[in-house]
């Protein structure tokens, strides 16, 4: 199976780097599934494992049925290749690996939380009373309408992006200041021919990674009492003002996703922290890379992209916020809703019956790959993948949604 692909690679003129190792010719895979009624397992594993194929250095895709169990199970390649100096090592569904922006998924469930069994808090109030102290005065007056809410459907009024055209990346405290950002974001894409993807605050959605990064702060804040004291704290030094708050809210966001979405079912997973060589996770610029690079960060607060996870443990966590209302509650179908008012979930891709909704996320540029997809019946499928794709074939979530429309069959 690895050799045709290695021949169109060497076809389509695409450089292979020289190694004194050579990755063996066909790729260690691994499927199991269990027998469900009016969903075919056996065929769902069969077609994703053959539309991702080789496209990836590794990869796994766990799917649990709507009682949480897992009915299907496709591991595929290397988490680390036989070339590396530690040894070969192969991806399954507990391999720990970066799944980007994914996390908002846990960010999202994890604050709705908090608002909803916090007598003192609401969904509908101004996100502006959970920013600390010395932000709340300097945000943009067209911002100051925006609630917690409108943070979650991504209507809070920011760009999609915090670069211009002149290649300078905004800090988190610059966009708030900026607010819409309107008259440089805007001559940004005017220039470029883009889309303007800038709204009004409080309008249409624009999916864009501050409000998440504003939710982080928001989830540390919800706690009044301690982060009246962490505020309080700051000495001036060697770190500014921000980054001192911003450091206290991942660590704090991170205690609390942990306390509320991971202890109770048996879940672990790192946060840019991971100091044992054996659990560190390798990331691949493609599949033909005979060896990765070390991406881990040790030490460094978590950061609403920064969760390493294994698609079984992904997959767990997601289904209990779908299957139960332990963790969000008042809001549950507002979460996983398909229509325009939803909370978090960035795509709503059409199955056989009806839509599913999902979240895809990269870091590092591509080199890690996730996807995890709420079905219409109650299934739920996390895929993680350690490299950038190869040029050609599905993604990952369409291998996903194919595979669900053929097991599912005709509606």
């Amino acid at each position: 199976m690895f050799k045709p692909f290695l021949v169109s690679l060497i076809a389509m003129g695409l450089p292979i780097a020289a190694s004194a190792c050579d990755l063996p010719a066909e790729r260690p895979s691994f499927t199991d599934v269990q027998e469900k009624p009016d969903f075919d397992t056996a065929t769902f594993a069969v077609l994703v494992a053959q539309s991702i194929g080789d496209r990836y250095m590794g990869y796994a895709v766990t799917l649990r049925g709507e009682n949480g169990r897992i009915i299907a199970q496709v591991n595929h390649g290397y988490a680390r290749t036989p070339c590396e100096s530690g040894g070969e090592q192969r991806f399954n569904g507990r391999t720990e690996a970066a799944i980007g922006s994914v996390s908002k998924v846990l960010t999202a469930a994890t604050v709705i939380n908090r608002a909803e069994t916090l007598q003192s808090v609401s969904l509908d109030d101004r996100f502006q009373d959970y920013l600390p102290r010395r932000w709340q005065g300097e945000l943009d007056t067209s911002l100051q309408p925006v609630t917690l809410r409108n943070l979650l459907q991504h209507r809070a009024g920011f760009a999609k992006s915090g670069k211009t055209i002149w290649d300078h990346a905004f800090t988190l405290q610059e966009r708030y200041q900026l607010g819409a950002e309107t008259y440089i974001v805007r001559a940004q894409n005017i220039a470029t021919g883009a889309n303007a993807c800038v709204p009004e605050p409080v309008t249409k959605r624009c999916y864009a990674n501050t409000s998440f990064a504003l939710w982080n702060v928001s989830a540390a804040s919800l706690v009044p009492t301690k982060w009246a004291q962490i505020e309080d704290g700051f000495a001036p030094g060697e770190i500014t003002y921000d980054s001192y708050l911003q450091v206290h809210a991942y660590n704090r966001y991170r205690d609390i996703v942990e306390k509320t979405l991971f202890e109770p079912v048996g879940v672990t997973g790192g946060c840019n922290t991971f100091s044992d060589p054996a659990r560190g996770a390798l990331y691949y610029n493609g599949p033909m890379d005979e060896a990765g690079t070390d991406r881990t960060e040790v030490g460094k607060p978590c950061a609403i992209g920064g969760w390493f996870l294994s698609t079984r443990a992904l997959s767990k966590v997601v289904h209990r916020i779908v299957s139960t209302r332990e963790v969000v509650n008042d809001n549950h179908e507002l979460m996983f809703s398909a229509d325009d008012d939803r909370l978090v979930f960035a795509s709503r891709p059409r199955t056989n019956d009806g839509r599913a909704v999902s979240h895809n996320g990269s870091r590092w540029g591509g080199q890690a790959t996730a996807e995890v997809v709420v079905f219409p019946n109650g299934f739920v499928a996390a895929a993680i993948a350690n490299s950038r794709p190869a040029n050609e074939g599905v993604g990952l979530r369409k291998a996903l949604i194919d595979g669900y429309n053929a097991a599912r069959g005709p509606s």
